[in-house]
């Protein structure tokens, strides 16, 4: 008797929320070694922090596909399952900067001399870092999304 294994909601949402949490939590420390490193006002390496969540989502996706799903695997919840991750690793490396930021990390609004202080201090504030991660892996994990989903898709 030949069973084939398909995914459940909760193994979907299980994955989502385990390789999210992963992931925001990867960047956030990817994030942070960068910073104290070799932080210079324009580095092609602090490019990684966008690449690393959509690596990771598109890996989620892939495994989830390949170990679990052996029916179809509809485009709409491919796209999801990939921007919720993408989402929630976002969400996570921008409460884990904020945090940072509040608690031992420091602006390094010394790099930047031609702006008035009052308005640098507003664009790096915590908040304003934190929220503008949060909105830029968003806005990159839901284009991402969008195209890897053709991909991850599958058909019988």
């Amino acid at each position: 008797m030949l069973i084939e294994p398909t995914y459940s909601s909760k193994q979907y949402w299980l994955t989502v929320l385990s390789a999210g949490f992963i992931i925001g939590v990867l960047s956030s420390i990817l994030y942070i070694s960068f910073y104290w490193l070799l932080y210079v006002q324009q580095s092609f390496l602090f490019s990684l922090i966008y690449i690393i969540p959509l690596l990771g989502s598109t890996i989620t996706t892939a495994f989830f596909k390949h170990k679990f799903v052996w029916k179809e695997f509809s485009y709409g919840r491919a796209f999801a399952m990939s921007f919720f991750t993408g989402m929630l690793a976002a969400l996570c490396l921008s409460i884990i900067l904020f945090i940072a930021y509040n608690s031992f990390l420091e602006s390094r609004t010394d790099l930047y001399n031609n702006i008035d202080d009052e308005t640098l201090q507003r664009l790096m504030s915590p908040l304003a870092i934190s929220l503008s991660m949060f909105f830029i892996n968003v806005i990159l994990s839901l284009f991402y999304s969008l195209i890897f989903a053709i991909f991850a898709k599958r058909k019988i």
